[in-house]
């Protein structure tokens, strides 16, 4: 216990500061019951940060109910505090007004409550990711013996990195016997564990019971019970069980609704025993669930051509007719003698009882067929071929019906 008597010796020997000169205070950034923060430009340190300081009359009051029994105050608690889901706190002190400050890394984010009640793409991708997130802080978080008794979601924020970080240590307590008596009732109405409310002894299965409650808000956007203001509230429920998180979610990973329907339970004995415990198979789900995600793409079956595909295709066609044509352009620039026929370009492309359209004017003006179109012959004609050749009859001419012989 070298870290009790560390904060139990009060060398409170720091010098009180003047946020107002040591910071320039950019704008109001979070405000809960006992606290309010800025973002803040340091100063000394030439960084943004997040400058949070402590309503005088609140924190006294909390703290008498710890009378004699040496309470860290928040900064001592927060400053020690290294976890990449916990916001790292870089000092603490006391203002020139005798009220707690503390300085810590500025985040830009969100709040958990904000994804909570928006439901957005970003909570929907990553709230299993966020649920592991947040159980690993709780779990480091008991590890250095604290019990933290206000696990809810507007005391996490998460990052645009899609990084959750745990923010608040107001009413965070040692995990030893004499903060586990029963008596002192803090925390979040709502979140509270039924041990809490009826002032029994506690444990850090409190703890297990507000994070449970806070991942069935997470994946539900609502609470296993009705929602309940006041400790009076509360008081009416906490007896009923809760709603099964199925009812609402009829397709969600049953290893994953057990483990939390489990941390809900009415009595601490009945619940996951530590945070480690509880976080194996919320492991395990997560896993399965990442798999099946990885796994859906080769499922899917290709789409059929979009109209922009489509139009990409038929201008590949067009390109195709205009190369085509250009490999013998020579039949343009010959003149059109009478009674000869003149190769098209589109002639390439018809078959034997097709009319290409710029050949069906001429062919319906006679109401005649015209003669197939006959391919030179290789060799050179003689005279008397070419003279055949010139003088068709007006029955297969009617071109030509009009010339004299």
């Amino acid at each position: 216990m070298n870290f009790l008597k560390r904060f139990f010796s009060k060398e409170s020997q720091t010098p009180h500061v003047n946020i107002k000169q040591r910071f320039e205070l950019i704008g109001r950034v979070g405000q809960g019951s006992m606290s309010k923060v800025w973002r803040a430009n340091d100063y000394v340190s030439g960084k943004m940060v997040a400058l949070k300081v402590l309503h005088k009359q609140k924190t006294l009051e909390l703290e008498s109910r710890f009378i004699g029994l040496n309470k860290p105050i928040e900064g001592e608690i927060a400053i020690q505090l290294n976890h990449p889901n916990i916001v790292k706190t870089l000092e603490h002190g006391t203002t020139t007004e005798n009220e707690q400050f503390l300085v810590m890394e500025f985040v830009e984010g969100y709040s958990l409550s904000f994804l909570v009640e928006s439901q957005n793409q970003d909570m929907r991708a990553n709230c299993l990711n966020y649920i592991i997130q947040l159980g690993e802080a709780i779990q480091y978080f008991h590890e250095e013996n604290w019990i933290h008794r206000d696990i809810c979601p507007r005391n996490i924020i998460v990052n645009n990195e899609h990084e959750l970080k745990l923010i608040d240590f107001g009413l965070v307590v040692p995990n030893t016997a004499p903060f586990q008596q029963p008596g002192n009732r803090t925390g979040t109405a709502a979140y509270m564990a039924p041990e809490l409310i009826k002032r029994q002894k506690t444990s850090q299965k409190i703890d297990i019971f507000s994070y449970s409650v806070t991942c069935y808000e997470m994946l539900t956007k609502r609470l296993p019970w009705d929602a309940a203001e006041t400790l009076d509230a509360v008081l009416q429920h906490i007896n009923t069980p809760p709603e099964d998180i199925q009812n609402f979610l009829p397709d969600i990973n049953t290893q994953l609704a057990e483990t939390i329907m489990r941390g809900l339970e009415l009595y601490p004995q009945d619940r996951w025993q530590t945070m480690a415990d509880m976080l194996q198979p919320l492991k395990e789900a997560f896993h399965t669930e990442q798999q099946k995600k990885e796994a859906l793409p080769e499922k899917i079956v290709k789409p059929p051509a979009s109209p922009q595909t489509t139009s990409t295709h038929k201008t590949s066609q067009t390109k195709r007719k205009k190369t085509r044509s250009e490999k013998n352009p020579q039949h343009k620039k010959q003149p059109q003698k009478p009674g000869k026929s003149t190769k098209n370009q589109d002639t390439y492309r018809l078959q034997p009882d097709q009319t290409s359209p710029e050949l069906k004017s001429s062919t319906d003006s006679t109401s005649q067929e015209k003669p197939p179109l006959e391919k030179p012959p290789q060799e050179t004609p003689s005279k008397t071929d070419h003279l055949i050749k010139k003088k068709p009859s007006s029955k297969n001419n009617p071109k030509n019906s009009d010339e004299s012989p």
